[in-house]
């Protein structure tokens, strides 16, 4: 009865063995595992701890398993788990492609992600490429089917959660609107208005701690700027120009609730929202996102910016006091103001084109104040004719914009035709073509020599942010042996608690101290190494051949700045600073220029 049962044989044995001496094995089976930790944090901000508490986590899973890390943590912070588009995450799959780690450290699943789809697409990539993705407190094996499926469903609870708090937000939207009440920074402050007198002010980046009687959020008119914002209204809709409004307010002194100068666009920011006419907004869901379909045809949403006119939005009568009593003049402004506001924006207007038109934008500088410089054509009735469908550079001015937008330059504004600003940067760079030896005691480049003897050396920065990075590390090992003491009661609890509150206010302090030597490194110009004669004539052969946006590339690639002077001689009118050298120093702009410019 027995005859017709199979018994499965073991499996045989290799032919061949791993060999047994060290010096035999592959490099690759020595060496440890190489490691990365990814970290993400949805709001970032100055008082943020879960960056360290993401790092540490990571840390001690890294020494448990022998794992040696490669690199500093990789950071997102203030970014979404919902995409992944603006993330490290393709820049950390192009290091897994070119086999630079072996295991990727998070610290719970949700940072990786929070939407399960695109998740799970992005961990099969890693996978294909052989990482090991690991999470510190949530620590899978994503190589088993029961890892891989406790895996997919943190993943599908990160999702979860966040549609969750989607929900609650919109439903907390929804009741704000019901109530007449604004959302998001609005409900902190306007222009022409104020929450009341013993309200402490609104801080970036914190809660807004608001009294009893505010707790509504209904904003109060500011007896002193309110009347100001009828009065914009009121000049806007009589066809006075933005330009002179915002002169007005400068020379008034008249600054926004923040505490910022108001430009013109800040004065359409305060006049669109319809705030002052007794309205609030609340964008429509189609002009809030814009569908994206990707090169493999699969699509995604992007969030549309947040520069849209007023046609994007819905209007709600408020439960605020308007800068106008009569709610029936407060629509007769208003209808007044979007019929002037829309009528540049018409089928038949070309518009306003952002992109760069010229061979020279956004190089020049005035020499008066530092800032940049826009261009602007010259009246038709004095224009030479065109050629090929494009102005005479003769006819293309650049003017000193701070001059023209607030007459305030203490140089009073300078100008420079394209004609003679491209001459000056072509001319600049045929000396080099040609290997002037002249062109070695050229300003720009004696001015930055000088400029270097002043400058401290960036390895000094860098030293200092590696020793402050090794006395954070420092601290952290003496709050884990405090940490250690407390549960060998060693030491009190209240003893360990100051112990604590002192290492964090050293933390605090090297963080601050790094983050501004991190912010100085970047802020310092890249100069890059000075291109051989020969290769600055390769790319002027191309400038000769090339379309306009392709020689302001070209230009781009060499030159970092053209300072305009005032004066008539198209020799001395314009100095160019090579990306070679260090940039010029921006001129001061001093309290007496101001006055005198107002």
């Amino acid at each position: 009865m027995f005859e017709d049962v199979h018994i499965m044989a073991p499996a045989p044995a290799p032919l061949r063995l791993r060999p047994a001496q060290d010096e035999s094995i592959p490099e690759t089976f020595r060496r440890k595992k190489r490691g990365i930790i990814y970290v993400r944090v949805s709001t970032a901000r100055p008082d943020m701890i879960s960056p360290e508490l993401q790092v540490d986590a990571g840390l001690k899973l890294a020494a448990a398993n022998d794992v040696e890390l490669v690199m500093d943590p990789i950071m997102d912070l203030g970014e979404s788990g919902r995409g992944f588009e603006d993330r490290e995450i393709g820049r950390i799959k192009e290091m897994a492609k070119n086999k630079e780690f072996d295991v990727l450290i998070l610290w719970i699943w949700s940072r990786f992600g929070r939407n399960l789809k695109e998740s799970l697409q992005h961990l099969d990539d890693l996978l294909a490429y052989g990482i090991e993705v690991r999470a510190a407190h949530e620590d899978f094996d994503g190589k088993t089917t029961i890892g891989r499926f406790a895996i997919a469903q943190m993943l599908n609870i990160a999702e979860l959660e966040s549609n969750q708090k989607s929900d609650m937000w919109k439903a907390a939207i929804e009741r704000r609107k019901i109530r007449g009440l604004p959302h998001g920074s609005a409900a902190r402050g306007k222009f022409g208005y104020y929450r009341c007198d013993t309200c402490p002010p609104p801080e970036r980046g914190k809660e807004v701690d608001k009294c009893p009687k505010c707790k509504e959020g209904v904003l109060k008119l500011d007896p002193v700027t309110a009347p100001i914002l009828a009065k914009l209204y009121l000049d806007y809709v009589a066809g006075v120009s933005v330009r002179s409004m915002v002169l007005w307010l400068r020379k008034k002194k008249i600054v926004n609730w923040t505490g910022r100068e108001i430009d013109a666009g800040d004065l359409y920011s305060i006049l669109d929202t319809g705030f002052g006419l007794g309205y609030v907004r609340y964008s429509l869901p189609e002009e809030m996102f814009v569908v994206i379909t990707r090169e493999d045809g699969s699509t995604r949403t992007k969030r549309k910016s947040a520069h849209r006119d007023v046609t994007a939005y819905l209007y709600y009568r408020g439960k605020h006091q308007a800068v106008f009593e009569d709610e029936v003049e407060c629509e007769r402004i208003w209808d007044a103001y979007v019929e002037r506001r829309l009528k540049g924006k018409s089928s038949d207007d070309k518009g306003h084109q952002h992109a760069a038109k010229y061979q020279v934008s956004g190089m020049l500088t005035c020499s008066g104040c530092g800032f940049s410089m826009h261009s602007m054509l010259r009246a038709k009735k004095v224009q030479r004719p065109w050629v090929d469908g494009k102005p005479d550079p003769r006819d293309v001015l650049f003017r000193c914009t701070r001059q023209m937008k607030f007459r305030d330059c203490p140089g009073g504004g300078v100008y420079v035709t394209l004609e003679t600003a491209e001459q000056s940067a072509l001319a600049f760079l045929n000396r080099q073509a040609a290997g002037d030896p002249a062109g070695a005691e050229s300003l720009p480049v004696r001015m930055a020599e000088i400029q270097a003897k002043g400058n401290t050396d960036v390895s000094y920065e860098l030293k200092r942010l590696d020793e402050i990075k090794a006395a954070l590390a420092a601290i952290r090992q003496k709050e884990d042996k405090l940490t250690d003491s407390v549960l060998d009661e060693l030491i009190s609890k209240e003893a360990a608690r100051r112990r604590r509150a002192e290492y964090e206010t050293q933390k605090s302090a090297l963080r601050e101290e790094s983050a501004l030597l991190e912010k100085k490194i970047k802020e310092r110009p890249k100069i890059i190494a000075r291109p051989e004669a020969a290769a600055v004539a390769s790319a002027m052969e191309v400038y000769a051949v090339a379309e306009p946006a392709d020689q302001r590339l070209v230009l781009r690639a060499l030159i970092r700045e053209i300072r305009v002077h005032r004066g008539r001689n198209p020799e001395t009118k314009c100095t160019v600073w090579p990306l070679w050298v260090a940039p010029p120093s921006k001129p001061a702009l001093e309290a007496k220029d101001l006055e005198t410019a107002a």
